[in-house]
């Protein structure tokens, strides 16, 4: 009976480093693909229009109206959601609950919820629903800029809750506990130790959340409306220009948000990306 041949050394040497090139190729090869790609997006943004163009549809009017009405809207409900954030956060992460399951999806549920599909379910609610009664008390949220903030800090809360207790759960649970063994009671020990040792990525949480923020479209129209010089957002401006063919206008208002989600990005970065897991 014939005995099986050995395995060639060399041959086998061959095929592993001829698996280890086409596996990293491979990999490269889909690296430079997402690059090129999004490299191609941003190159044909920049491309469309002039500078000339560029400046004229930036200073109208409309413009800086949904500029200012885009930073001031993203600004309040990022400060709400983060201030909400904090506490909310800190429960989670310190403290047990019955039915945390049931609590944890709750939290999660406007992650994975439609974006038109929450902008819907707040229609229902404070249209249908609370409407009449809030509009009483002088106040009636669908279709007004205070429910742009409305719209943006439910999609956004979570994001705000879940990068605050990723920073917080990264401080070393046993100097806050020595805080207390010293005497302090768990609000200073909270102030004095926990917070500062999360901060960097408590602030990067609130970055990211106010990118998020930046470009939601789908809850503020379905909520709001889309009617110029008063629920006009950048997202909604854009859709508004490009369905009536001004081009050079949401080309604008991309490159405008294009540039601060890019501003976003280096900050987020500069503070280590703690706090937050994408």
């Amino acid at each position: 009976m014939s005995q099986p041949c050995a395995p060639n050394p060399a041959e086998v040497a061959d095929r592993h480093a001829a698996r280890e090139r086409i596996f990293r190729y491979s990999a490269i090869g889909s690296l430079a693909f997402e690059v090129l790609f999004v490299g191609a997006v941003v190159v044909a943004l920049i491309a469309y229009t002039d500078a000339s163009t560029f400046l004229q549809s930036v200073t109208a009017d409309e413009t800086l109206f949904s500029i200012k009405l885009t930073l001031l809207t993203v600004t309040v409900s990022t400060a709400i959601s983060m201030l909400l954030a904090i506490p909310a956060g800190y429960a989670l992460s310190n403290y047990r609950f019955p039915f945390s399951s049931v609590i944890d999806t709750l939290l999660d549920l406007p992650i994975v919820l439609p974006p038109v599909a929450a902008g819907f379910a707040l229609l229902i609610l404070f249209g249908y629903y609370l409407g009449d009664p809030m509009e009483e008390m002088g106040l009636f949220l669908p279709h007004s800029q205070i429910g742009i903030v409305v719209a943006q800090f439910f999609a956004t809360m979570t994001f705000a809750v879940r990068s605050v207790r990723a920073a917080l759960d990264s401080v070393n649970a046993r100097l806050p506990a020595v805080a207390r063994t010293l005497g302090s009671n768990r609000w200073r020990a909270f102030r004095r130790v926990t917070l500062p040792l999360a901060r960097n990525g408590i602030i990067a949480g609130g970055v990211l959340s106010w990118a998020r923020c930046l470009g939601l479209f789908g809850p503020v129209v379905m909520f709001c409306g889309a009617t110029r010089y008063r629920t006009e957002i950048l997202p909604t401006a854009i859709f508004l220009n490009n369905s009536v063919g001004r081009l050079e206008e949401a080309v604008a208002g991309t490159l405008i948000l294009l540039l601060l989600a890019v501003v976003t990005l280096i900050v987020f970065k500069r503070l280590g990306s703690q706090g937050f897991l994408f």
